[in-house]
C-alpha cells in the first residue's frame, strides 16, 4: 500500500497538469471576425411581379446600406436597408409607355391614390419608406432572410451564394419571396389572375467591401 500511494499521487499531479494545459490551449484560440460594408454602386436588386403566366411587370429597387460579419467562410450576422422610394419600373419604360410606368409605381408606392388604389393597397411608402432585411443562418446554399415590411415580418429561406475573402464579399441569387403572410391587399393569392400574385421574383447581386 505504501508503494501504491506515491504512484497514485504522481498520476493525479500529471493528470491535473494535463488538464490545465488543454484549457490554456483553448483560451489561446482566436476567433477572427471580418466586417464588410455595402458597395451601393455595384449592388442591384431586380424584381418581377406577375398577374398571370404571360403578364407582369419588372423593375429595380435600391439597397442603400448594409453590413455583414463573417467568420472565415461562415456568416455570423448581417442586415440591409431597402429604400422603398427608389422603386422603379423598367419594362414599361423600355416599351416607351412612360405614363403607365409612372401610374404603376405610384399605385405600388401609394402616392397615386384613387377609389381603386388606396395608399395601403400595396406598400404605402409615405408611411413606410424603408424595409429592413436581416440575415440569419446560411447553410448548404440556403440563407434565412427576415424581411421587416409594413410593421410585419416575413422569414424565408432563399438560395444564394455567399463568397468572402480579404478583398470583400458577394451575395448572389435568384429566388422568390411569398408575401401572402404579410396580408398586403394588392398581393393576395392569384386564383383568377385579376391582381398581382404574392409570389414576387428577385434577382439579387450584393457587393461588399472592407
Amino acid at each position: 500500500m505504501k508503494r501504491i500511494r506515491p504512484f497514485l499521487m504522481t498520476s493525479l499531479v500529471l493528470l491535473a497538469a494535463s488538464c490545465t494545459s488543454t484549457e490554456e490551449a483553448t483560451e489561446d484560440v482566436v476567433i477572427q471576425y471580418t466586417t464588410y460594408t455595402l458597395n451601393t454602386e455595384a449592388t442591384s436588386l431586380i424584381w418581377e411581379g406577375k398577374m398571370g403566366p404571360n403578364y407582369g411587370h419588372s423593375g429595380t429597387i435600391s439597397i442603400t446600406d448594409g453590413i455583414i460579419t463573417m467568420n472565415g467562410n461562415n456568416l455570423v450576422s448581417g442586415f440591409f436597408t431597402i429604400d422603398m422610394n427608389s422603386l422603379k419600373n423598367t419594362d414599361l419604360v423600355e416599351a416607351g409607355e412612360i405614363g403607365k410606368a409612372k401610374s404603376l409605381i405610384g399605385h405600388l408606392k401609394g402616392t397615386i391614390i384613387d377609389d381603386n388604389h388606396p395608399a395601403e393597397l400595396f406598400f404605402n411608402v409615405p408611411v413606410f419608406p424603408t424595409t429592413k432585411v436581416s440575415l440569419g443562418e446560411y447553410k448548404d446554399g440556403e440563407l434565412t432572410l427576415t424581411v421587416s415590411l409594413l410593421d410585419k415580418e416575413l422569414s424565408q429561406e432563399v438560395p444564394v451564394i455567399i463568397i468572402s475573402d480579404e478583398n470583400g464579399a458577394t451575395i448572389n441569387g435568384d429566388f422568390t419571396l411569398d408575401f401572402t403572410s404579410i396580408g398586403i391587399p394588392g398581393l393576395q393569392p392569384n386564383e383568377n389572375e385579376s391582381q398581382i400574385n404574392p409570389m414576387i421574383d428577385f434577382k439579387l447581386k450584393i457587393v461588399m467591401i472592407q
